[in-house]
Formats: structure tokens, C-alpha cells, sequence
């Protein structure tokens, strides 16, 4: 896309430029031929017509035997040919037209385009004849040449003036940006020469801000995260030296085991969520039955304390009836084990990055839940899993930032709040990895809604594995 849009910049730009000389060289030359087609008789007349006196006089004082050798002298000093040509030799007029006047000049033009002037030398049976003569130079010839190169100065002129400028922009927008202002964005109107390096620009710019705004976020973060099981590893191991009863000695030591598997966790979480926002991360796929991929996924939540509970539906391919399943607290209906209507929920994905997904946010419903935890997937062009909780909801200006590194709704970072705030960030990048999104609306009288959804076809970045 990008090769296509310098193509076209290339394109349009020479086309431009070659467009602008033709057209100046048409104007012009339309224009020198309306004044020359009425001018050039004129213009010859009244060149030639005194040289035709001149010549005419001096032959009438030279003997008629010696005229053609004074021609052929004067002939060979000129551009071109004089001679006497007898008035016999000029066919008689037909069709009533007019007898042509030799005593004054006469202009014709040969099979090639070249001018002939004829008149009758006074007092004698003969033509002199000059011809064929040279192209005429008037003014017109240096007019027209000098508007040309005039015109395309200007044609030129109108092209680079609004391409420098357009530059200019860039350049200062490129010099802001190097100067750590990461919000600055090129403006240019629709019809700029590099409105492609433009919107490039911006994009990199919005990326490279976006980077940076997440590296802050996540310096931040991690700074506060890792710094608070330190802490309490390091106070672990300073009342370790002070304990002598072992009883004391074990429960430190199990605190400081637990803090070492929390910065563990903490560690992974973080290196899944840089390794998902790799530019250039192949995402492997394969083909499953996402009812039985959820299923199969929900078992692990069997003994929670909170229900979940999931149902299904689709637009069948060979039945009609949405189907459930067997999840905790859920029956099957009859129509699901129908294998052909089965099929209809089979779809592309990367089955553990997915199901990391779903648990990210099935288990961030249930720190909030009071009873149930509902889930509705639903196949038809695309996959779309509704993950419902019956807690408090979610304040609608927090439905965007949740989704952040290291972004919790709770003030507090002890342990009892629960997770890193990584969860959510990494589930986000699974679904965008898979082509698709995650967002959150509140659900009425209360609760939040989860909402994952991305299609059914593997995105193009994606390595299809069929099984």
C-alpha cells in the first residue's frame, strides 16, 4: 500500500509537470498560427516587395541576353532562387476567373509549403520569380519562444511553490517531533503533492507516541510493582536473622517464597504483554469447535464459589435453533449435539493465547461478581463472547483506560487488591493479535459486560494450522 501510494505521488507529479508543457506549447502554438495564417501574406509582401523593385530596375539596365547570369549571381548570394520565368509558361485562368495581375506581386506556395512571389518585369513577356523563399522571422518567432519559456517558468513556479511549502511543514513538524513534542501531527490539505509522506508521518507519530506513552506507563508500573514484593521479601529476610523459634523461621521463609512467585508471575505477565506488541509476532492459528474449546476452558471454574454459566447460538448452516451448553449450571439442549450444527461454531484462533484471554477476563469478573458470571457466544460472519458479571460495573470514563498496562479501578496496590493490571492490557493485545477487539459496557440493573470479538477467518498476518 505504501509502494502504491509513492507510485501514485511519482505519477501524479510527473504527469503534472509533462500535462503543463503540453498544454503551454498548445496554447501557443494555436495562437501563433491564428496570427500567423492571417499576417502571412502581408509579412512577405512587404519584406520582399522593395528587393523586387530593386532587382526589378537593375535588370531593365542590363541587356536581356545577360538577365539570367545576373540572376544566377544574385541567386547564389541569397537564401534563395531568382529567376525570369516567360508569362506564356503561366496557364491562361479557367472557369471565368479573374486574369491574375503580374504587375504586382502575386503569392503562391509550392507542394511543400514554400512561399513564391511572382511579377512581370515592366516592358517585357517575363515573370521574375523568387522561390522558394525562407521561413519568415518576425517578432512573432521571439514572442512566442519567449512566452514559452516564460510559461513553464510559471508552470513550474505553480508546482514547486506549494511542494516547498508542504516540505517546510514537514521539516518543522519533523524538528518538533525530534524535540520530544510526540503530539505533533502534519496537517496538509487534500490535494498536497506529499499528502502520503504526510499521513506516514502521522502514523508513525501516533505509533512512536503511543510506544512511548507505554513504556512511561509501564516504567511507572513496574517500578511500583516490583518495588512492593522487595520490600516485603527484604523485611522477610531481616526478622528471618532475628527468629530463632523455626515455626517463625518457616512462615517467613513461605512469605518470602510466595513474594518470589509473585515477582515471577509479575515478570511473565509483562514479558507476554511486550512479546504480543512485537511488530513482527506471527500469530500460529487452527481451526477448533469453539464449543468445545469453551467447555473445555470453563471446567477449571467448576468449584468457584461464583457461577458461571455460558450458552451459545449461531446462523446455522443446516439448522435453525440456537443451541447451549454444558457449562456449570447450564444444560444441553438437543439441538447442539447435532454434529452438522456443531460445525457452525468451528472458527480460526490461537487456542492457549485465546484462552489466556478469556481467563484475563473471566477472572477479573470474578473479583467483582456477587453471584453469577454469564457467558454468550455467538457465531455468524464473525465470533462474538459476551462475559457478564453481576458486580458493581464498571464508571463509564474508566471503560477505555482499563484496558491500559498496569491500570486498576482500586487506589490501593497491596496484595488484596488482586492482580497487576496486566490482564486486561494482555487480553486486549490477544484480540487486536487475532484481528479483532475487546470493550466494556455496564449492564442494567447492574454489572459489566465484556465483550470479545474477532472473525471467524484468520487475519493475514496469521499462520493457519489445519488439524
Amino acid at each position: 500500500m505504501k509502494a502504491l501510494s509513492s507510485n501514485m505521488l511519482f505519477l501524479r507529479s510527473y504527469l503534472g509537470i509533462v500535462l503543463g508543457i503540453v498544454a503551454v506549447a498548445l496554447l501557443l502554438d494555436l495562437l501563433l498560427a491564428r496570427f500567423n495564417s492571417n499576417d502571412t501574406e502581408a509579412e512577405l509582401r512587404r519584406t520582399y516587395a522593395p528587393l523586387f523593385s530593386v532587382v526589378a530596375d537593375g535588370l531593365l539596365a542590363v541587356a536581356a541576353n545577360d538577365r539570367p547570369q545576373t540572376l544566377a549571381h544574385l541567386s547564389h548570394d541569397w537564401a534563395f532562387a531568382a529567376q525570369l520565368v516567360p508569362l506564356a509558361d503561366f496557364a491562361p485562368p479557367e472557369n471565368g476567373a479573374a486574369t491574375l495581375d503580374f504587375s504586382q506581386v502575386q503569392l503562391f506556395f509550392d507542394n511543400r509549403g514554400g512561399a513564391l512571389l511572382y511579377r512581370k518585369l515592366s516592358g517585357t513577356d517575363q515573370v521574375l520569380a523568387f522561390g522558394p523563399l525562407p521561413p519568415a522571422t518576425g517578432t512573432y518567432d521571439t514572442w512566442v519562444i519567449s512566452a514559452y519559456y516564460a510559461l513553464i517558468a510559471l508552470v513550474l513556479l505553480l508546482w514547486i511553490r506549494p511542494f516547498s511549502r508542504d516540505l517546510s511543514q514537514l521539516r518543522k513538524a519533523a524538528a518538533d517531533f525530534g524535540s520530544a513534542d510526540f503530539s505533533t501531527r502534519l496537517k496538509l490539505p487534500d490535494n498536497s503533492s506529499i499528502l502520503p509522506v504526510a499521513n506516514s508521518f502521522n502514523a508513525m507519530a501516533e505509533r512512536i507516541e503511543y510506544l512511548v506513552r507505554v513504556h512511561q506507563e509501564l516504567t511507572n508500573g513496574v517500578s511500583h510493582e516490583l518495588r512492593t514484593p522487595l520490600a516485603r521479601c527484604k523485611f522477610a529476610l531481616e526478622m528471618l536473622a532475628r527468629r530463632a523459634d523455626p515455626a517463625d523461621q518457616q512462615r517467613y521463609l513461605d512469605a518470602m517464597k510466595q513474594d518470589v512467585n509473585e515477582l515471577e508471575t509479575l515478570i511473565d505477565e509483562m514479558l507476554t504483554y511486550a512479546r504480543l506488541g512485537e511488530h513482527n509476532l506471527v500469530l500460529h492459528q487452527e481451526q477448533v469447535d469453539l464449543k468445545q474449546w469453551l467447555e473445555r476452558e470453563l471446567k477449571v471454574y467448576e468449584r468457584e464459589p461464583i457461577t458461571v454459566t455460558c450458552s451459545f447460538s449461531c446462523v446455522p448452516v443446516d439448522a435453525t435453533a440456537p443451541g447451549t451448553c454444558k457449562g456449570n449450571n447450564v444444560s444441553t439442549s438437543n439441538a447442539s449435539s447435532n454434529n452438522t450444527f456443531s460445525n457452525n461454531y468451528r472458527a480460526n484462533l490461537n487456542p492457549e493465547l485465546m484462552a489466556r484471554a478469556l481467563h484475563n477476563v473471566v477472572r477479573n469478573g470474578l473479583r467483582y461478581a456477587r453471584e453469577r458470571i454469564s457467558l454468550h457466544l455467538h457465531c455468524d460472519g464473525k465470533v462474538t463472547l459476551r462475559v457478564c458479571d453481576d458486580g458493581p460495573g464498571i464508571p463509564p470514563d474508566k471503560h477505555t483506560s482499563i484496558f491500559e498496562p498496569f491500570a486498576r479501578l482500586e487506589t490501593s496496590r497491596d496484595r488484596q487488591s488482586g492482580g497487576y493490571g496486566l490482564g486486561l492490557a494482555i487480553a486486549s493485545r490477544i484480540l487486536k493479535r487475532h484481528g479483532g477487539d475487546i470493550i466494556v459496557y455496564n449492564c442494567e440493573p447492574h454489572g459489566a459486560c465484556f465483550v470479545l470479538e474477532w472473525p471467524r477467518q484468520a487475519p493475514p498476518n496469521a499462520v493457519t494450522l489445519r488439524k
